[in-house]
């Protein structure tokens, strides 16, 4: 992976030479932003949802995307307690929280560029950091004779996680209108400490 990062990188160095070249045959420099909404099909956080706002600098064929976003997961579960004494299991319903403030910047190619439709093929690297909820204990009394909790108390602890790594994806953007689309995103995230995720999505883009 590391290989990866460096190659990008090095290409992102070159960039502005890369965007001199084309300005001197004439390639006109355009820019958009696009907000879009993206749910995590993958099982790092239980799942989840990314709402994510973006810049991009392009040529005809080449380009980078500036992309800053906010994911949120929400789960719940239920924690399950034999009793042997009366021959069940208690069930205790738990939810834990992760959120997480998420960067990237990518370099892209565009293999399609008509004025109603463009499709991005996407290669960057992402930074996210994260903040978990994660039940550490339960402490209870249960009570035979009500057939209740009479006490519970659920103890949770801070999760604090650095996420670093790459991406890959695709955007295919319609326009309906001159200036103004639908965008259709995908992208999926190798990140460090164990952080894979695959967003798919769509939003709304816009020609400035």
């Amino acid at each position: 992976m590391k290989a990866i990062i460096l190659k990008f990188i090095f290409l992102f160095l070159f960039m502005p030479g890369l965007i001199s070249f084309s300005q001197s045959t004439g390639d006109s420099l355009k820019y958009g932003i696009s907000f879009n909404y993206l749910m995590d099909l993958s099982d790092t956080y239980g799942g989840g949802s990314l709402f994510s706002g973006g810049f991009t600098l392009s040529r005809s064929w080449y380009g980078a995307k500036l992309t800053f976003g906010h994911f949120q997961s929400q789960y719940s579960f239920l924690f399950k307690v034999p009793y042997e004494e009366i021959g069940k299991i208690l069930e205790i319903p738990v939810q834990e929280m992760s959120i997480m403030q998420m960067g990237d910047i990518s370099g892209f190619i565009r293999p399609v560029n008509k004025k109603w439709i463009t499709t991005d093929l996407i290669f960057g690297v992402v930074y996210g950091r994260a903040r978990s909820f994660y039940l550490k204990g339960i402490d209870y009394e249960y009570s035979l004779i009500e057939n209740r909790f009479t006490y519970l108390f659920k103890d949770y602890q801070l999760d604090k996680k650095n996420h670093f790594g790459y991406q890959a994806g695709v955007d295919v953007s319609f326009y309906p209108f001159k200036k103004a689309g639908v965008q259709i995103s995908a992208r999926m995230q190798d990140l460090s400490n164990g952080g894979t995720f695959i967003f798919v999505g769509g939003g709304v883009c816009f020609q400035l």
